[in-house]
């Protein structure tokens, strides 16, 4: 991907892997890097969201009430239900490590995911991936 992390650590996320390097540079244009320490609480479940998160280093905890319901680790991302329909946070991530992550306001996510039609197909997949795996591990 060139010289430039961010376009390579974007690169390297599933969600973004078939976008060209113009569509990369683009969605980096939206977004900001950031670093955060562990034990910081990124969303809070019932809280409005207004964050789409990426990570690019480090672990996050994904909490549903009081169950742990998985472990991000870079590549994954999380803040995008929020961002499709202005809802509230349906989990509450904490990081468990220090962690770098790529973040987008709700009005960057609109903008990104509005110029590249593919894109949104794989964050609406993506979405109703998770809330079968909830759903199914909230019958347990």
């Amino acid at each position: 991907m060139g010289a430039d992390p961010k376009l390579t650590a974007l690169g390297q996320v599933p969600l973004f892997a078939h976008c060209s390097r113009k569509e990369l540079e683009f969605i980096a244009r939206q977004g900001d890097e950031v670093e955060m320490p562990a034990g910081k609480t990124l969303t809070r479940e019932g809280r409005p969201g207004d964050t789409f998160y990426i990570l690019l280093e480090g672990e996050a905890e994904v909490k549903i009430g009081a169950k742990t319901r998985r472990v991000l680790k870079a590549g994954d991302f999380f803040g995008e239900i929020s961002m499709v329909d202005r809802g509230l946070a349906t989990a509450t991530v904490v990081t468990r490590t220090d962690a770098r992550l790529f973040v987008m306001s709700h009005a960057q996510f609109r903008d990104a995911i509005k110029s590249h039609d593919a894109l949104m197909v794989k964050v609406l997949r993506a979405m109703g991936e998770r809330l079968r795996a909830d759903l199914a591990g909230a019958g347990r």
